[in-house]
């Protein structure tokens, strides 16, 4: 989640309180939360926070914000968070932050501006494949192994080994398959990487 903006800074105890204030909404937002307290809505810088949102490619949550505000009669700046927001995309949907978006398993919400939104996609997906099918061949290669140890268990019965035998065979088929996509994602994701190094993307 997005990284709170740490708001104004008037002097003396109105200073603690706003630094405190911030630390609430770091911790708040960090968590999961995209609401606001009154404390937090009153020292909110809303162009950082609409940068912040930005940056991490995250959804216009402005409805959410304003939500929250209102209850404590406390004013959005819908403008200055939007303008923020933009800016901060403008980081986020570079072709580089799509290829590790990708690779870190990361969505894509589909938040870039048109011009950029259907390379970013491209990109995206292409790596998002490739760690999804290592992913899928680590976790098949550690059910296999867990079949074979129980297999190898003296304490099996007979008719759990002839499931687990079937099982494995079965397993097997589809280590080979994963094995396969792997190679296949690794291979588009090697041609994306040399064609982002050639357009000075990478």
């Amino acid at each position: 989640m997005p990284v709170a903006p740490a708001g104004f800074h008037p002097p003396g105890r109105a200073l603690l309180r706003a630094s405190l204030a911030a630390l609430l909404l770091v911790s708040t937002l960090l968590a999961g939360c995209e609401s606001l307290s009154p404390a937090e809505c009153a020292t909110a810088d809303w162009r950082q926070l609409g940068v912040q949102d930005g940056s991490r490619g995250r959804t216009d949550r402005i409805a959410s914000y304003y939500e929250s505000c209102a209850k404590a009669g406390i004013a959005v700046n819908a403008a200055v968070y939007r303008a923020g927001r933009n800016q901060g995309l403008q980081s986020y949907c570079q072709p580089a932050n799509a290829l590790n978006e990708g690779l870190a398993g990361n969505s894509y919400e589909g938040v870039c501006p048109a011009p950029m939104d259907q390379n970013f996609r491209n990109i995206h997906g292409i790596a998002w494949r490739e760690q999804d099918a290592r992913k899928t061949l680590a976790r098949l290669l550690r059910q296999q192994d867990q079949m074979q140890a129980e297999l190898r268990d003296s304490k099996t019965t007979e008719d759990r080994r002839r499931t687990l035998r079937d099982d494995l065979s079965r397993s097997d088929r589809r280590i080979e398959e994963a094995r396969y996509a792997v190679r296949d994602a690794s291979y588009q994701l090697d041609r994306l990487r040399s064609d982002m190094r050639q357009r000075g993307q990478y």
